[in-house]
């Protein structure tokens, strides 16, 4: 009876760490992908920075002010 037991103790144990094996590979897929989505963002927002930057300029630029900078 003792084996088992034993036995029973082994594979609830293995399926204990595999469960927790599952969730560590499924988080750390999520933050891969969450880092990806973020880098793109910030690109994205860059590109619309530099975009308005330019904007403003030509604006500045085609009525004749200067800036102070």
């Amino acid at each position: 009876m003792g084996l088992i037991l034993d036995l029973a103790v082994v594979a609830v144990t293995l399926v204990v760490l595999a469960s927790l094996a599952l969730l560590a590979w499924t988080v750390a897929i999520g933050a891969t992908k969450a880092a990806e989505r973020g880098r793109t963002r910030v690109a994205g927002m860059r590109r619309e920075i530099v975009a308005a930057e330019a904007r403003m300029r030509a604006r500045t630029d085609g009525h004749g002010e200067t800036t102070s900078e």
